[in-house]
């Protein structure tokens, strides 16, 4: 069967190659992997490839450690009952692979939250006024990562000192292509090109923090849902929505009840690339 992967460990969909794991997989010293997770498509993808790797080639001195970072400002996301589910189907594949249980870290917004998100903002203006970073993105007109991670960094040390991790993955993809984010009404003003492009050095400044991830959309990672035969068992136990809170859904014009809301970044980036909502609503 096609699974998308050739003998030396290159994840593929016939036109882009992604090495990363491969570059795992052959170093020895790299023996404890820490991946972040979040309970969307990308990440849990991340921990299959993997665990798939490390059963083929049997380094089973090489350990997974998930990490999720819980966002306690979101009311509505079911994440957090996922991410286990999600693990539990990936070891149910791979039952000789060491996946450790998942490291759950809740991430609190702060009063300080609204200051340094305006402090951020005031910082990342260019000249003509507008807000400009090479990695955020924006949710209600928001952006959310610079504060988030000048937030979350105490929870990354602390993790990465209880570990002390060889490696540290993440799973965040390329943008879609502009013309297609346009089409669909994406609104975003990050990267045309991508979310995070490259390497980017973790807060140990040490280890290399990439994604496999970086330079593929998420068309790329519903090719290899569907290749892996994981859209009956993993994709339904992912969750991707934005939305926070009853009263967003309603500030948005949705249903008090309509979760996932179908017209945010995520939902709808999820739906471009699977024809699928969370749930596996079609419509």
């Amino acid at each position: 069967m096609d699974h998308g992967v050739s003998g030396d460990l290159i994840v593929t969909d016939g036109i882009t190659e992604v090495t990363r794991f491969k570059e795992i997989i052959e170093d020895d010293s790299i023996k404890k992997i820490v991946i972040n997770i979040s309970g969307g498509t990308d990440s849990p993808l991340v921990v299959y490839f993997m665990a798939k790797f490390i059963q083929q080639t049997e380094s089973f001195e090489k350990e997974i450690y998930p990490h999720f970072m819980v966002d306690t400002g979101n009311l509505l996301t079911i994440a957090p009952s996922l991410v286990p589910k999600q693990l539990d189907v990936i070891r149910e594949l791979f039952p000789d692979v060491i996946i450790h249980d998942v490291l759950l870290q809740n991430f609190l917004r702060t009063e300080d939250w609204n200051d340094d998100l305006k402090r951020y903002v005031a910082s990342n203006k260019g000249e003509d006024g507008v807000f400009k970073s090479d990695n955020y993105e924006l949710h209600k007109g928001v952006p959310l990562d610079g504060v988030k991670n000048l937030h979350c960094t105490p929870l990354k040390e602390k993790m990465e000192e209880m570990i002390k991790p060889d490696a540290i993955l993440g799973g965040v993809t390329a943008n879609l292509p502009f013309r297609i984010m346009q089409l669909y009404g994406i609104n975003s003003k990050s990267q045309p090109q991508g979310r995070v492009v490259g390497v980017n050095k973790t807060w140990s400044q040490e280890k290399l923090d990439r994604s496999p991830w970086n330079d593929v959309d998420k068309r790329f990672i519903a090719h290899q849902y569907r290749k892996e035969n994981l859209m009956e068992n993993l994709f339904p136990l992912t969750e991707s929505c934005l939305v926070e809170s009853v009263g967003e859904l309603i500030e948005n014009g949705c249903e008090p009840d309509a979760y996932p809301c179908k017209i945010c970044h995520h939902c709808v980036e999820k739906f471009v690339a699977f024809g699928m909502y969370d749930k596996c609503w079609t419509k």
